[in-house]
């Protein structure tokens, strides 16, 4: 009887056999029933339907297809790196396995995250999951051996299609009620940016009604961190979002994928966050709110951040992009690196063999490995070798930056908010620098997944006690915060804002231009959005290539659009406009200040490697 099963689960049919017979369990029929009735649509049509759904989406598992994904398509797409993770995390997960599903939710970087995971959860003893993911990949040979491997397929959209949203739901929460491990990439998509992209919530909204409904017990959510030393794949991943248009996946796509992987370009590194029983959490909601799903997701979202190391490649890359279009010495390099190293020591960061960046070899190692892959160019003509971002790259070296940027965002918000009280009289320094500070939380709200404000609060007194434990006593006057300032160990808003801050700046000052009463056409915006960026960039209006972004652009309209400045209106509109403009170049001007005052002090002083300035 079991060889039976597993033959059968092998054929075409499988998917469809086992389509048909989810849709006359009761429990569907029921629904489709209701469904049918509310949308006064003939019964018989809409059971056909939600069969022909199910069969796009049902997985089966077949030990031949699971041989395939893990021994063929596998290496084709992880050969490319050497995997470390978290044994010990794992070895807690498989422990909470054996009374609960488990949940992965990992960050989504690349194509091969997938496999990554597969591989690793295989190698600690964690059973298979059922890898939720879009359509788009449903090809042959790629879609029928993932789907006999558990893979479930998804339409990129359906939020017209009433039975495919109430299908997608009931199997969803058959697969939770089922005990199965589960896996999918909240993000909807590869990060184009390197760090965290905003979540979709309709999966997990799903999950949440199975719990709710009783249709599945408790599930363990896993947040899940995939961070990867380099990506073959990131410069035409950033190409294709700046023209707008993506190659379909096909075959040939698929071959030339698996070549690119041939060569090793570095370490992947898995970690876990603190996993969440979604059952316990929901308990702590009060009714069934709008936002419990969005809660949820944000919190999921905060603890893969926290999981999430620091690189060497992410210090290097960041070091890089603070020169701008000047190359560094071996020595420059390991000076700007420096203090962020003693800086993730003293708050206890998840780090990944940085402690190397201490010794020049350890620089040394990473500048080549950036040199060998085309990130970064070295000029050896000279007295001694100069490093530098090789013309072009930017924004794969920002990528790289960035898996690693939501470490050093608060405080470079506390340089910014002590920028800004130089020139202010003020008799309570505390009080304005929270009211700058809470205002640069709203103006990044859509980049970055702040703590809730009293939280926050807490996290940059904190980080004014790490950059000086007498602050309070030393702020008092414009002199005494302008030697703050200069006198930092190291300064870094300067570094990680201007991108998201110059993106923000392009989409405020398109959208004053823009007449008040026209509708705006998103798509049309952001095409302008790159033209004109592109414009300022030559002008050097603009200072960071990488802010030429859609990705980016897309979160300054989402933050335009919480603020009520994208519908038609009239004069008032105009001048909500022009406040948002102006907020945003003052922000840019204050970065752009911040790394003049950096750039004057780094000239004068002589200090050694371990208070080199950023």
């Amino acid at each position: 009887m079991n060889l039976l099963r597993e033959t059968m689960a092998a054929t075409p049919l499988a998917p469809a056999l086992e389509a048909r017979r989810l849709a006359r369990t009761p429990g569907m029929r029921e629904k489709i029933e209701a469904l049918s009735q509310r949308l006064s649509r003939p019964l018989l049509a809409m059971q056909r339907q939600a069969e022909s759904c199910l069969r796009e989406m049902v997985a089966v598992n077949s030990a031949p297809a699971e041989y395939l994904f893990d021994h063929g398509l596998g290496p084709a797409h992880t050969r490319a790196f050497t995997i470390e993770a978290d044994g010990a995390a794992l070895a807690r997960l498989r422990q909470l396995n054996d009374r609960h599903a488990l949940i992965f939710l990992p960050s989504h970087r690349s194509y091969a995250d997938p496999f990554v995971m597969t591989k690793t959860l295989q190698e600690h003893g964690v059973s298979r999951t059922h890898i939720l993911g879009g359509d788009n990949l449903r090809f042959f040979p790629f879609g029928p051996i993932a789907r006999h491997s558990g893979g479930v397929f998804i339409r990129r959209s359906f939020k017209d299609d009433e039975v495919y949203k109430l299908v997608l739901q009931e199997y969803l929460g058959h697969l939770a009620a089922s005990g199965s491990n589960l896996e999918w990439y909240m993000e909807g998509g590869r990060s184009r940016t390197g760090k965290l992209r905003p979540p979709k919530y309709g999966l997990l909204s799903y999950l949440v009604g199975a719990i709710r409904n009783g249709q599945a017990e408790d599930v363990i959510l896993v947040p899940t961190s995939i961070t990867y030393d380099q990506l073959h794949e990131v410069r035409a991943m950033l190409d294709d979002e700046l023209s707008g248009h993506k190659p379909k996946e096909g075959l040939a796509w698929l071959a030339a994928y698996a070549r690119m992987q041939r060569r090793w370009i570095g370490k992947v590194h898995v970690r876990f966050g603190e996993p969440m029983s979604l059952s316990q959490r929901l308990s702590q909601e009060s009714g069934e709110t709008r936002n419990t799903v969005a809660k949820i997701a944000f919190e999921v979202f905060q603890r893969i951040n926290q999981a999430t190391p620091v690189t060497a490649q992410a210090l290097v890359t960041l070091a890089l992009l603070s020169a701008g279009e000047r190359a560094l010495t071996l020595d420059e390099v390991q000076r700007h690196v420096h203090p962020l190293l003693d800086y993730a020591h003293a708050r206890s960061l998840p780090t990944s063999q940085i402690e190397n960046l201490r010794h020049h070899s350890g620089v040394l190692d990473t500048l080549d490995s950036l040199v060998g892959t085309g990130v970064v160019s070295r000029y050896d003509e000279g007295l001694e070798p100069v490093f530098a971002i090789e013309p072009g790259q930017h924004g794969v070296a920002a990528f790289y930056r960035n898996s690693a940027v939501h470490w050093f965002v608060n405080r470079a918000i506390t340089e910014l908010a002590l920028w800004h009280t130089l020139n202010l009289d003020v008799e309570n320094l505390e009080a304005e620098a929270r009211r700058r500070t809470l205002a640069l939380r709203d103006l990044l709200k859509f980049e970055f997944f702040f703590s809730e404000k009293h939280a926050f609060r807490d996290e940059l007194l904190e980080e004014a006690s790490l950059w000086d434990p007498g602050w309070r006593e030393r702020s008092k006057t414009r002199e005494q915060r302008l030697a703050l300032l200069k006198n930092a160990n190291f300064l870094i808003a300067h570094t990680v804002l201007p991108s998201f801050l110059g993106a923000y700046f392009i989409v405020s000052d398109r959208l004053a231009a823009h007449p008040n009463t026209r509708p705006i056409d998103r798509k049309q915006f952001l095409d302008e959005c790159v033209t004109v960026g592109r414009q300022y960039l030559l002008q050097k209006r603009l200072l960071t290539p990488e802010s030429i972004s859609r990705e980016l652009f897309t979160n300054a309209l989402r933050l335009a659009d919480n603020r009520k400045l994208l519908t038609p209106g009239g004069a008032e509109l105009g001048e909500r406009r022009r406040a948002f403009a102006k907020e945003c170049a003052d922000a840019v001007a204050a970065t752009a200040a911040l790394g003049e005052l950096n750039r004057c002090h780094a000239i004068t002083t002589t200090e050694e490697p371990t208070h080199g300035a950023l």
